[in-house]
């Protein structure tokens, strides 16, 4: 039984199954020829692509690497042009934010505020008569 999804692979496997199938009955239903080859023409045409395709993600893959190297070795400059930068200005300056950083933030201490709780009342003493 052919594939029931509908990715490309699981369609070109049910053309396949058609093509195969109906050219053992060409004989007994001479008016699917037309059809039949033309379906036949475009399951070649649609591996054909699947090959091209397939071809094309691994050239994808590659350039994707060499993109994440080259990506690599340009934050590495960067980061050293930063260190110039920094050295020349200051890393607090604002200086070095003209060209694409930014400045080091010192962080501020806020003041602790202390709340003091209030006190709590003394414990009522219960005395023999009351309830």
């Amino acid at each position: 039984m052919a594939a029931r999804g509908q990715s490309f692979a699981e369609k070109f496997s049910r053309w396949g199954v058609a093509v195969a199938t109906l050219k053992e009955q060409l004989e007994s239903m001479p008016h699917i020829a037309e059809d039949l080859a033309a379906m036949e023409k475009l399951l070649t045409d649609a591996r054909a692509l699947e090959v091209r395709q397939e071809g094309l993600r691994g050239q994808a893959r590659e350039i994707n690497a060499e993109l994440r190297r080259v990506t690599r070795e340009g934050e590495k400059v960067r980061a050293r042009l930063r260190a110039h930068l920094q050295a020349k200005y200051g890393a607090t300056s604002e200086s070095v934010a003209k060209f694409g950083f930014r400045p080091v933030r010192i962080p501020r201490r806020r003041a602790v505020i202390v709340v003091e709780e209030p006190e709590a009342p003394p414990p009522v003493e219960k005395t023999e008569g009351q309830p």
